[in-house]
């Protein structure tokens, strides 16, 4: 391996026969950006493969939370220009094709992903699904992000081939030392719990230590689950557990299945429950096998060559790197107490994500906007019963009867369209819209003070759109007034019971505290008469002791007085009369 240098890039090299192929991993992902620079990453690397693509070229690219990967496979010549041609690009990046590359990446979006319910929108909770930056960075912030994260010392280049490539890479020069990973925050909800983010399969994302018990727990939960759900059921076609990288510390597990609608309900059902048993119970007619899958890896020749990616990626996080032969080790030390505990963590640090129902886990169920409401003014929207509230450091949406709240100080964005309508969104993924048509009482105008000026201005994201929301014709109108209607209506009648209830609630209350202190008044004067009585016959055998008179006399007259009152309160409290006669 090369050292590192400002100038030069790392390299290492592995001999393998064949065909030479070579790999590019930069220390740059989409951890890096905020949501108003999204996609940043991914369009400058589809710009650079733009710039080198040529007729039966075997290149292709990734972009994760952290890393970057290119690879490029060929003959030497071919390799070595290609490589070279890349880091041009990257240097002086071409922006001449933005537009074309922009819209091949939105085409390509993945849908929604499950990060944002764990992180929120920023750092690792974006995903690759987040594009919204495309609309507004420049031109130039492009090309100086492109020189500022992908130069030579935040990158390894790995060479797998009959001979070394001589390499020379005119990558972008920039600070000594990589680029640190973005931490790993802790989540945003309490967990296990399940997240709202749709799809057509059952998933359980968790984040865990990245050891190799994790790969030998990942191929036990593959296998039983493929053996549960595909070979005793039928239920699926597609079984998977992957791991993803992260800061080289932690790692995230994605373990899912795909689901058919007829059998969704029961294939979740044991989907858990196979997840969930592995806490408590890894057989050794389970371990062994996925083990011995594992190790088969271990009998094809050229090992070097074989771990020479995943050596890069330990290099440029800053990990130690095994020999082929320590990883064969390491997965022979894993036990099934060892795979338990750290099932154990997966299930802890889980997120399911299922189409089919809600609380399979027993967990919460996330949903975003769940602050307290906002005080402030209110605009009611005209095609739906739906009102905005804005106050001085937040918004709330009130859509029928669920509410939607983004605080000011915590917004990932705030899409601005030319139209003059706004989409306020906030870290945790919740989306307030604003749009004056919808509106008779909100002007765009309005929103520079209402809304623009609240917000970080390195948060707004200008987004053009080719229509705005038309006014709705009367018929909606009215029938928005009716559903207000209704829905007022019901709420004040739930609130008549409601306070019809505390009232019975609080005159049962009071009704029993008045008998509790009737029944202490009379026996209070019962004992008054006793001691009266006991001190008249003492009178009677010549002791004079006035101070027990003193004593009981007022205290029994006061407790016939309580008695008096409360027996009164309790009859007027039950709809009777006292006669006064």
């Amino acid at each position: 391996m090369t050292a590192a240098t400002p100038t030069r890039a790392r390299q290492l090299y592995a001999q393998r026969p064949g065909r030479t192929t070579a790999g590019l991993v930069f220390r740059v992902g989409y951890a890096d950006e905020t949501l108003p620079t999204s996609g940043s990453t991914a369009l400058v690397v589809a710009l650079a493969l733009r710039a080198v693509e040529r007729p039966g070229l075997e290149i292709s690219a990734s972009v994760g939370p952290t890393l970057t990967h290119v690879q490029v496979s060929g003959s030497d010549d071919r390799v070595r220009s290609t490589l070279r041609e890349l880091a041009l690009a990257l240097a002086d990046l071409p922006v001449r094709h933005r537009a074309t590359e922009t819209r091949a990446l939105d085409e390509r979006a993945e849908d929604a992903a499950v990060q944002p319910w764990r992180y929120g929108l920023r750092g690792y909770g974006l995903g690759p699904s987040q594009l919204l930056g495309l609309h507004r960075v420049t031109d130039d912030e492009l090309r100086a992000w492109a020189r500022d994260r992908f130069t030579a010392a935040d990158v390894v280049v790995w060479v797998t081939g009959e001979t070394p490539l001589d390499l020379d890479l005119p990558l972008p020069t920039g600070p000594a030392g990589t680029t640190p990973s973005p931490e790993v925050p802790g989540p945003a909800a309490s967990l296990p719990a399940e997240a709202l983010a749709g799809g057509a399969r059952v998933l359980w994302d968790a984040v865990v230590p990245d050891s190799p018990v994790l790969t030998v727990l990942a191929e036990v939960a593959r296998r039983a689950l493929f053996q549960r759900l595909r070979q005793d059921h039928g239920w699926t076609y597609d079984v998977s557990a992957v791991i993803g990288v992260l800061d080289g510390r932690q790692a995230s597990l994605q373990i899912a299945a795909g689901l058919r609608s007829e059998t969704a309900g029961q294939a979740t059902g044991e989907f858990l429950d196979t997840l969930g048993r592995l806490r408590f119970v890894v057989a050794d007619d389970e371990l062994e096998p996925a083990r011995a899958h594992l190790l088969a890896a271990y009998k094809e020749p050229h090992q070097e060559a074989m771990w020479l990616h995943d050596a890069a990626v330990l290099t440029l996080l800053g990990r130690p790197v095994p020999t082929p032969a320590e990883r064969r080790s390491a997965l022979l030390r894993v036990t099934a107490e060892d795979v338990r505990a750290l099932a154990r963590q997966v299930w802890d640090t889980g997120l399911l994500v299922t189409p089919v129902g809600s609380g399979w886990a027993g967990t919460e169920v996330l949903r975003t906007g769940a602050g307290e409401p906002v005080l402030g003014k209110a605009f009611e929207r005209v095609d739906v019963d739906a009102t905005i509230r804005v106050g001085d450091d937040g918004v709330t949406l009130r859509d029928g009867r669920r509410t939607t709240t983004v605080r000011f100080g915590e917004t990932a964005a705030l899409v601005a369209y030319p139209d003059g309508g706004r989409l306020l969104v906030g870290l945790d993924g919740a989306r307030v819209p604003f749009e004056p048509t919808l509106h008779d009482d909100l002007r765009a105008a309005d929103l520079a003070g209402l809304v623009d000026d609240r917000v970080d201005a390195a948060a707004v994201v200008p987004v053009p759109r080719s229509t705005a929301p038309e006014r709705p014709d009367q018929e909606v109108i009215k029938q928005a007034s009716q559903a207000r209607a209704v829905r007022e209506a019901a709420e004040d009648g739930l609130a008549r019971s409601s306070g019809l209830l505390a009232l019975a609630v609080g005159k049962v209350v009071l009704v029993v505290t008045l008998v509790v202190v009737l029944l202490a008044a009379i026996g209070g004067t019962l004992f008054s008469g006793v001691l009266l009585m006991t001190w008249i016959g003492s009178l009677l055998d010549g002791e004079r002791d006035w101070l027990t008179l003193a004593v009981v006399l007022p205290a029994g007259l006061a407790c016939a007085g309580i008695t008096r009152l409360t027996y009164q309160a309790v009859l007027k409290l039950g709809g009777e009369t006292p006669d006064k006669t």
